[in-house]
């Protein structure tokens, strides 16, 4: 999974993109859009190679409305080329489930899975 994103050329740009865990919205519709509101100005890019199949699997679709997800998350990134960056990790967060990884080491995660009290990460 990729994400094209242009950010401000500026030294806080340089910074966060070597952070990790980059606090981002993440939504999903026809095309899978992540917001960075850390950046200035916050940007939003576009996720490339990604498998909605796969996304569904690692990440609770929502009820109704324009986007299937739409989950505040975490990402880190590695940069690839001028504007693309590896996703090494992708994480969506819902209040009735905390945290659910989608991306580790920059392969897809775990399916989620049900046990008797509820879904949680297989192991």
């Amino acid at each position: 999974m990729k994400l094209r994103v242009s950010f401000p050329d500026n030294l806080a740009s340089e910074g966060l993109i070597n952070q990790e865990r980059i606090p981002c919205l993440c939504k999903v519709a026809d095309c899978f859009e992540v917001v960075i509101f850390d950046s200035s100005p916050e940007v939003t890019g576009v996720m490339e190679e990604w498998d909605r199949r796969e996304l569904a699997l690692r990440a609770v679709a929502g009820a109704g409305g324009k986007y299937s997800h739409y989950a505040r998350g975490l990402i880190t990134i590695r940069p690839v080329s001028l504007g693309l960056y590896d996703i090494i990790d992708l994480q969506f967060f819902y209040a009735s489930m905390g945290w659910c990884p989608v991306i580790r080491d920059g392969e897809y995660a775990p399916p989620l899975s049900y046990e008797g009290d509820g879904w949680g990460v297989s192991s």
